[in-house]
């Protein structure tokens, strides 16, 4: 336990160079390369040491329930992208013609739902390698490691 916690310092401290910007410089945005996926695999090394820190995963519960979390993380990526492939930045909302609007609602609507099915699908795998304990604390260590995130984004922005 205490090396998973050594862990999760090290990966915050270096998530702090991740996300530092030249005062005045406005973001673009995430850009395709090496750069992006450094920092993709740090985030994504930060969000493991925390979730497991935070659910006391064992070693064994961890071996168990990061495939199946991994599983989980790749099907609901892969549906936000398709959605967004759709209805993206360049999508012009004021849809000229109704049946577009309806088009882009029914669309809003089923991804949702698929993402719920999804969510649904994987807590019940989750709970076959982990107690429903530390299935249970799950959706409030996500969200709490993405509060943590924007924490800091906004906090290296406003030096």
């Amino acid at each position: 336990m205490k090396a998973i916690i050594t862990t999760l310092a090290l990966v915050l401290s270096l998530s702090t160079s991740l996300m530092a910007q030249k005062p005045g410089q406005a973001d673009p945005g995430p850009k395709p390369g090496p750069k992006r996926e450094a920092r993709k695999e740090k985030v994504e090394a930060l969000r493991i040491a925390y979730i497991t820190k935070e659910l006391d995963l064992t070693e064994t519960e961890a071996q168990v329930f990061w495939p199946v979390y991994n599983e989980y993380q790749k099907k609901q990526e892969d549906s936000r992208k398709e959605f967004k492939q759709k209805y993206n930045k360049q999508t012009d909302y004021n849809f000229a013609t109704d049946k577009e609007a309806e088009d882009y609602i029914t669309a809003d609507i089923q991804h949702k739902m698929q993402e719920a099915e999804l969510l649904k699908t994987y807590y019940e795998k989750i709970k076959k390698v982990l107690p429903v304990k530390k299935v249970a604390k799950l959706r409030r260590a996500e969200e709490s490691f993405r509060q943590e995130m924007l924490k800091q984004l906004k906090h290296k922005m406003g030096d």
